[in-house]
């Protein structure tokens, strides 16, 4: 999906300082508040809506700063290398085989991600699972999918 059709200029943006600290800084972050993070996911044939909140204000704007972030980056197709999660870089390949959007709660953020292609389903569906790994248990789930040992 992603890879073989980079330029050697494109994999040179993807991997700049400036393009991989925004994501991986307000991720470090929220891994290392997960105690604070709860998450819930409606699982629908289509897609999900899944509800990220925090009772602490500052995760709270955290949890809505990272999503806000992450969708300008699909919008603007804005990949980074993401080696902790085995659905995002699948996320970005077919940013436009999916419809996304997300409302902001007091507490949180709200996400609705829907797809016509099974395929993409799948990814949205492990996306969500990933998130609930990250939430649970935090560094450990993130070095997991790094080894690819998660599920």
């Amino acid at each position: 999906m992603m890879g073989s059709n980079m330029s050697h200029m494109d994999m040179q943006g993807m991997m700049s300082r400036s393009n991989m600290m925004g994501p991986m800084k307000l991720g470090m972050k929220l891994f290392e508040r997960h105690t604070e993070i709860t998450r819930a996911t409606d699982y629908m044939p289509n897609g999900i809506i899944d509800t990220t909140v925090s009772s602490n204000p500052t995760t709270a704007h955290l949890i809505q700063a990272h999503v806000i972030e992450m969708y300008n980056r699909l919008a603007e197709n804005r990949p980074f290398p993401y080696p902790m999660s085995n659905s995002v870089p699948a996320m970005f390949a077919n940013s436009t085989k999916y419809k996304r959007s997300y409302k902001l709660l007091p507490t949180g953020i709200q996400v609705t991600e829907t797809s016509d292609d099974p395929e993409m389903v799948k990814v949205i569906y492990a996306h969500a699972r990933e998130l609930d790994r990250f939430a649970k248990d935090g560094m450990p789930a993130m070095m997991r999918g790094m080894m690819g040992k998660a599920d």
